[in-house]
C-alpha cells in the first residue's frame, strides 16, 4: 500500500480506537460476515502467532487492541502479534523450513499471486466452509486481489483506492467551476491547458495535469481507457492491445506538448520529500491520488489552507466512469500453520465491523467491508465518501493476479520510460513486453 505517515491519526480530533458507534471490539457474528462456529473450545487452547507488517505506535496499538479483544472473546483460540515488515524471502523460506508464522498480514496484496502459484499459503475455500464463515460482506473488488485462479487464498484487509484530486482555487482563477471536474479524458485535457501556467523564462510555474505524477499510474489508470493488461479467461498477456498502445500514446501526448525542454521532468525533480508536495504547493492543479489524502498525516498536515475537490478521475467510457484501481493489504495462512481453521476464525474476524473500522481510521485506508461504505465515521470526512464510492464501483478493478506481476509492473514502467525518452514506439515497446511474460506464463503457468 502507499506509504503513509502511520504514527499520525487518520481522523483529526478522533480517538484512535473510535469504536463508540460499535460498541467495540466485539467477537465476530454470522450477520456480520464472520464464523458462525470455531473449533470447540474443549481441550487447551490453541496458540497461534501472527506477523503483521505494522510497525508505527499508532498502528501496533490499533492491531493489539484487536487482538486482545478477539482473545478476550475467543478463549479457545489465542492470538500473539509480531509487528514489522517481513519480506516475502523471509516468509518463503519459513515455509520451507517447516517453522512459519501461522498468520500473516502484508501491507501489500502482491506476494499473494506467487504465494499459491508456488503452493506458500493455503487456499481458503475448504477452510471457510469448515468454519461456517461467510464472505458476503466483503467488497468484490477487494476480494479480486486475493484471489488466484479462481481460488481465494487471502482476505483483504483495508485497501488503497485511487480517485482524482483538484485545486479549487487554481480552477477559479482559471475561469473554471471548481464544483464541475472533468469526467472525461477530453475534458481533462481541455482543462489541463487551461490550468498550464508559464514563467517568463519557459519554466512551468504550475502544471494542469502529469499523468506519470506521483507515480507512474499505469495500472492505476489503465482500465479507464479500456487497457486490459490481462486477460484471466485465455490466460494470455494483452499489455499490447490497440488500447493499451493508446494509453501509452495519451502518457506521450503530455510529455510531447508539456516537456519540450524538459519542463515536466524538472518540475517533478523540484518536488519535496512527500509524493504530493506539488499539488500541496500548487504546483500542480490536478492529480491522482489515494484515500490517505485527506488523513491528518497528509493534506490537514502539510497543506492545512489547500482547498480541493475529489472525485472518480475521467473516463471516455461513461460505463467506467466512477470506478478505479485499488490493492491493499492481504491476510493469509502459510503452508505449515498449526491449526488453519483457527487461524481462519481469526482472519474472519477481521472481516468485522469492529477491527476493520479501528484499522481504517488508524491507517487513513479505505475498509473492504460493504457494512463500511456507508459508515458515518468513515463518510463524515471530508473527502473520504470519494474512495468509499470508488471502491464499491462494480467496475473498479486491481492488479493482474499472475505469478509474473511484479515483473510485468516494472515492463510495463521500462517500457513507458522508453516511449517517452526513447523514442521507442508503444506498439514496439508493449509488444517486447508481452512476449517476454507471455513465454513465462506459457512455461510456469500464470
Amino acid at each position: 500500500m502507499h506509504r503513509k505517515l502511520k504514527w499520525l491519526s487518520f481522523l483529526s480530533g478522533v480517538a484512535l480506537l473510535s469504536t463508540a458507534c460499535s460498541g467495540g471490539l466485539s467477537s465476530p457474528s454470522p450477520t456480520a460476515g464472520g464464523p458462525s462456529a470455531a473449533p470447540s473450545s474443549a481441550g487447551p487452547a490453541v496458540n497461534l502467532v501472527l506477523r503483521y507488517c505494522w510497525s508505527g505506535q499508532g498502528e501496533v496499538k490499533a492491531m493489539e487492541s484487536i487482538i486482545k479483544a478477539f482473545n478476550a472473546s475467543n478463549p479457545n483460540i489465542q492470538v500473539r502479534g509480531i509487528s514489522g515488515s517481513i519480506a516475502p524471502q523471509q516468509i518463503a523460506a519459513a515455509v520451507a523450513g517447516g517453522a512459519p508464522p501461522d498468520m500473516v498480514i502484508t501491507c501489500n496484496n502482491d506476494p499473494v499471486p506467487g504465494f499459491a502459484h508456488d503452493g506458500v499459503i493455503l487456499p481458503l475455500g475448504d477452510l471457510l466452509t469448515q468454519i461456517n464463515a461467510n464472505t458476503g460482506d466483503i467488497l468484490p473488488s477487494s476480494l479480486a486481489w486475493v484471489t488466484y485462479q479462481g481460488k481465494l487464498y487471502g482476505l483483504p484487509f483495508l485497501e488503497d483506492t485511487w480517485g482524482l484530486a483538484w485545486n479549487t482555487d487554481e480552477f477559479k482563477a482559471a475561469g473554471l467551476d471548481p464544483t464541475k471536474p472533468p469526467t472525461t479524458l477530453d475534458e481533462l485535457w481541455t482543462y489541463a491547458q487551461k490550468l498550464t501556467i508559464y514563467n517568463a523564462d519557459g519554466s512551468l510555474k504550475q502544471a494542469g495535469f502529469i499523468p506519470n505524477y506521483p507515480g507512474t499510474n499505469l495500472v492505476e489508470l489503465s482500465q479507464l481507457f479500456g487497457c486490459k493488461i490481462y486477460d484471466d479467461a485465455s490466460k494470455k498477456i494483452t499489455v499490447n492491445s490497440p488500447a493499451c498502445v493508446s494509453f501509452y500514446n495519451w502518457y506521450k501526448r503530455y510529455y510531447d506538448t508539456y516537456n519540450k525542454h524538459g519542463e515536466l521532468t524538472k518540475l517533478i525533480a523540484s518536488k519535496g520529500s512527500e509524493d504530493e508536495d506539488l499539488f500541496y504547493t500548487g504546483k500542480v492543479a490536478m492529480g491522482l491520488f489515494g484515500e490517505w489524502l485527506p488523513g491528518a498525516a497528509y493534506a490537514p498536515h502539510f497543506a492545512p489552507n489547500l482547498n480541493y475537490e475529489t472525485a472518480a478521475f475521467p473516463s471516455n467510457d461513461a460505463t467506467m466512469y466512477g470506478a478505479g484501481y485499488v490493492n491493499g493489504n492481504a491476510f493469509f495462512i502459510p503452508k505449515g500453520s498449526k491449526n488453519p481453521a483457527a487461524a481462519a476464525t481469526f482472519g474472519m474476524y477481521l472481516m468485522t465491523d469492529a477491527p476493520s473500522r479501528t484499522m481504517a481510521i488508524q491507517n487513513a485506508s479505505v475498509p473492504e467491508l460493504k457494512s463500511l461504505v456507508s459508515d458515518p465515521q468513515l463518510t463524515s470526512v471530508a473527502h473520504f465518501g470519494t474512495f468509499l464510492k470508488i471502491a464499491n464501483n462494480p467496475n473498479t478493478w486491481t492488479n493482474p493476479m499472475i505469478s509474473q506481476w511484479s515483473e510485468l509492473h516494472d515492463g510495463m514502467a521500462s517500457a513507458l520510460d522508453s516511449v517517452l525518452t526513447g523514442g521507442v514506439p508503444a506498439q514496439t515497446a508493449l509488444d517486447a513486453l508481452a512476449t517476454k511474460i507471455q513465454g513465462e506464463i506459457n512455461s510456469n503457468g500464470p
